[in-house]
């Protein structure tokens, strides 16, 4: 199929949709998004947690700690390939938060383990979205949470657009329309919560493509074609046998997952505790996927294509263990452990069924070295070397302190 999508210049009056926008991978996507230049509405169900840390962050306020005034920081997704897990926080740190999932008319068909929330943007007195309106007078920007019509300025690069914020959820297809508003493209992210994308997922594809969006980026995750059983695979599936000008990118196991749900065992503790047994993993940092979503999703000749998203090189956990301690200056240990312990500290965490059986899926790929083989990707598609774990390590070194 010819991929005859005009030149990026001409596409940006329309914006992007990032569904879970308050997880790891897709506060990312939007990040590098805002920094291309391109108009972006962030999509999530629940978009205070976003207007909160748009203060904190508009005030210098580090998004990992929390504030004098108002505590926590918008969390997400920073664990497994999906980037999608609702027991990890979004990059630097900050408190588990599940990003969940979005209906027209009648009564909301519910996903699984899906409860509805209420539409904050409905919320007398509360401005989100486009008439949000930054200090220097620019629109999409985010109001400080608990000051109804209070703007601030978003730290963003000079001349850029802030993100518009907008309530979405895939359980309330009443946000759906609102949400695709003004786009023409959509970063797709599965939540951890949704294991039926048959009543979710899928038919908000459908809905976009209705409304004239031109391609779908969806997050799915390394090894999903082996997978015949799982919702990134039925997503695929259905993108490949419709006429949907998809671009599928399969991220490794992120790196945020260290800095986010195996933050306190590593802090506390000194240990990472997986089933992973002695295999290797090509890890990935979500900054990368990020700029390769923001690179895909603003230029021609990537539709119907799909891209497996490793890091250059491939460690152990044990070596994991080791780089965290020399930066660290402290010994960090990595254990084995079995299915069912993990599993079980996971639901510790807050983490549903559905994610469980995620993640635990995920280990049996990296148990069978499924995750191993390292790639070139994200130095081709956006001619900067994917980052190394030192470095993201060094990065983020304030997370485990």
């Amino acid at each position: 199929m010819t991929d005859a999508r005009p030149a990026p210049s001409s596409r940006r009056a329309a914006g992007v949709l990032v569904t879970g926008a308050s997880g790891t991978i897709g506060r990312a996507v939007v990040d590098a998004l805002v920094e291309a230049g391109e108009p972006v509405v962030a999509g999530m169900r629940d978009p205070r947690a976003w207007i909160a840390d748009g203060a904190r962050r508009a005030s210098g306020i580090s998004a990992g700690g929390a504030s004098r005034t108002s505590g926590g920081a918008a969390a997400g997704s920073g664990f497994g390939g999906s980037g999608a897990s609702g027991v990890g926080g979004r990059a630097g740190g900050g408190r588990p938060e599940s990003s969940g999932p979005g209906r027209p008319l009648g009564k909301p068909s519910r996903a699984p383990n899906q409860k509805p929330l209420q539409n904050p943007t409905r919320k007398p007195g509360t401005t989100v979205g486009p008439a949000a309106t930054a200090a220097n007078g620019r629109p999409g920007a985010l109001p400080a949470a608990g000051h109804p019509g209070q703007t601030v300025a978003s730290a963003l690069p000079a001349g850029a657009q802030a993100a518009t914020v907008r309530a979405f959820d895939f359980a309330d297809r009443g946000t759906w329309a609102s949400a695709l508003a003004g786009v023409d493209r959509v970063f797709l992210v599965l939540p951890p919560t949704v294991g039926e994308v048959g009543r979710t997922l899928i038919p908000f594809i459908d809905t976009a493509m209705e409304s004239g969006v031109r391609q779908i980026v969806f997050l799915s995750q390394q090894g999903v074609p082996l997978q015949a059983r799982s919702p990134q695979h039925d997503v695929e599936r259905y993108l490949k046998r419709t006429r949907t000008p998809y671009t599928v990118l399969r991220p490794n196991v992120v790196l945020q997952s260290l800095s986010s749900t195996y933050r306190d065992d590593i802090r506390r503790r000194r240990e990472i505790a997986l089933p992973a047994a002695a295999a290797h993993v090509a890890f990935v940092d979500a900054r990368d996927v990020a700029r390769v979503a923001a690179r895909v999703l603003g230029e021609s000749g990537h539709l119907r294509k799909s891209y497996a998203l490793s890091g250059e090189q491939a460690l152990g956990y044990t070596q994991v263990a080791e780089l965290l301690g020399e930066v660290l200056d402290r010994p960090i240990r990595y254990t084995p452990t079995t299915d069912a312990d993990f599993e079980q500290r996971l639901a510790g965490l807050g983490a549903s069924p559905t994610e469980i059986a995620r993640q635990a899926s995920l280990f049996r790929s990296v148990r069978l070295r499924a995750l191993r083989l390292p790639n070139r990707s994200i130095r081709r598609l956006t001619g900067r070397p994917a980052t190394t774990v030192r470095r993201f390590i060094e990065d983020h070194r304030d997370s485990w302190l």
